[in-house]
């Protein structure tokens, strides 16, 4: 047998959780004692007690004792140390729960696909501070052009993980809509470059990155999925990504009891967590939690906000760059999301039908929707100014138009109207749907429009329509006063 003084130790403590004597198992980190926990069922793990535990009865450590002796030694001198008192009433207070932390003070750089000399580059547009500028040079990636004023990514294919691991350890590194990277290595870099990242942080396995990109799920759904599960592994203090895929329902309930108790996230945020941890169990624990067993929040029932016609007349009229008037009035006059916007090309525009088609919108989903008369002229004045190469409205530098720069016009035009309606530019499409029920417009047709999947998402827009309701008389008014 091994010399007892080189064997780790596991140390026992007594605990009263939640009104049950028990045990509780701590150690270093150690891989023998890891496998011989998960082999023994009746050892279960606690995120309130931050370790594993296991009720106490009359021969519970000598069982113990049993179970670890060829692999540890059984330490008994803090058995009834500071007896620690657990219960659901100050989870949220837990200290083996900890946040992700995010860095501060890094200025942005903005990849984008540049052609030069006929020869497609990636490029970007800054002014470095004299250290990063020796740094820049000497690391061999990159040159500068002085006409264009432009940063050349001079790396081959091979070299993009080291040249952006390179940009991500000074700064924010952020990539424009048109410039697509696959490598799911370069793309979770990019993902968790804004983490503080201690000895303890945990990255988001490739497997789970894979499962998802071969699937083909949308970018968005990758990038939230990806956040989610990122949170969710780090939120458990000293635990490695062996022990947490060995979790169970009750490990993940009492995370998100936790989240809701320190910063009440909102029904919907938790529930796509809960859907994002069930996948990650399915892809890397290779087993299926149940849905019914996954406790989830009610969700609330709150009713779009909508900005009345006259308010919609009033940013419109605010408005005087053609480009940002055209983009605005298409988004309400044809119920868009801005993603939808974005991705438009001039072929889209059946000036024929007076219709507008939408490629793969969510859902991955082709659709038609109205295109309003007035809406056409308004596109057509912007592009007797402007001649875009390949999508309906472009960025300065080409590609998709950014929806930072939409939201900006939008709120700019408020802010001159005097609109105090809260509102964001999605609620356009939702004041059109609105629009549309209240000039009597079929339901069913609606739901086309908008591409819902269900009727019962476009149907929300029944209790949003007040015109139906404006025309009751309230019993309040047949009274005298």
């Amino acid at each position: 047998m091994e010399n007892p003084k080189n064997l780790p130790h596991l140390f026992l403590n007594r605990v009263n959780f939640e009104g049950t004597k028990c045990i509780k198992l701590f150690f270093y980190d150690n891989e023998h004692i890891r496998t011989r926990i998960s082999q023994n069922e009746w050892i279960q793990y606690s995120m309130e007690l931050g370790a594993w535990y296991t009720a106490e009865y009359e021969n519970t450590i000598a069982i113990i004792q049993d179970v670890f002796d060829d692999i540890g030694l059984v330490n008994l001198s803090k058995l009834d140390w500071k007896k620690l008192e657990v219960s659901r009433n100050n989870i949220g207070t837990s200290a083996h729960f900890k946040d992700l932390k995010l860095r501060t003070g890094f200025e942005t750089l903005t990849l984008f696909p540049y052609v030069l000399d006929d020869k497609p580059i990636i490029g970007f547009k800054h002014h470095f501070n004299k250290k990063h500028y020796q740094e820049v040079l000497s690391s061999g990636f990159f040159q500068f052009h002085r006409a264009n004023k432009v940063w050349e990514v001079k790396a081959q294919t091979h070299q993009m993980f080291s040249v952006l691991s390179f940009l991500t350890d000074r700064f924010t590194v952020k990539l424009n809509k048109e410039l697509r990277i696959s490598d799911l290595n370069i793309r979770r870099l990019l993902l968790e470059q804004s983490y503080i990242k201690d000895y303890d942080f945990k990255s988001c396995p490739l497997e789970f990155l894979v499962h998802l990109q071969s699937h083909n799920y949308s970018d968005s759904t990758l990038m939230t999925y990806h956040n989610l599960v990122i949170r969710f592994l780090n939120a458990f203090k000293g635990k490695s990504l062996n022990d947490i895929n060995r979790f169970g329902i009750d490990e993940i309930n009492h995370y998100h009891e936790i989240w809701n108790q320190r910063s009440e996230p909102g029904p919907s945020t938790i529930n796509q967590s809960v859907n994002a941890i069930k996948m990650y169990y399915k892809v890397m624990g290779k087993k299926t939690l149940l849905l019914e067993q996954v406790s989830r929040p009610l969700r609330n029932k709150v009713l779009p906000t909508v900005y009345s016609k006259e308010e919609v007349q009033g940013i419109v009229n605010q408005l005087e760059n053609p480009k940002h008037k055209a983009m605005l009035f298409l988004i309400y006059s044809a119920g868009l999301r801005i993603s939808e916007l974005i991705n438009l090309q001039k072929e889209d525009l059946l000036r024929d039908r007076g219709l507008l088609f939408i490629r793969k919108s969510k859902g991955r989903k082709d659709r038609y929707t109205k295109l309003a008369d007035n809406a056409l002229a308004l596109i057509d004045l912007y592009l007797k100014e402007m001649m875009p190469k390949v999508y309906l409205f472009e960025g300065q530098y080409g590609g998709r138009y950014s929806t930072t720069s939409i939201r900006n016009v939008l709120n700019e035009a408020k802010r001159k109207a005097g609109i105090q309606t809260k509102g964001s530019v999605h609620t356009l499409r939702h004041s059109f749907a609105t629009h549309l029920l209240e000039n009597g417009t079929d339901l069913r047709y609606i739901q086309e429009l908008l591409g819902h999947e269900s009727s019962r998402t476009t149907e929300i827009y029944t209790h949003v329509s007040t015109l139906n309701l404006s025309k009751i008389t309230s019993p309040g008014d047949l009274i005298k006063i």
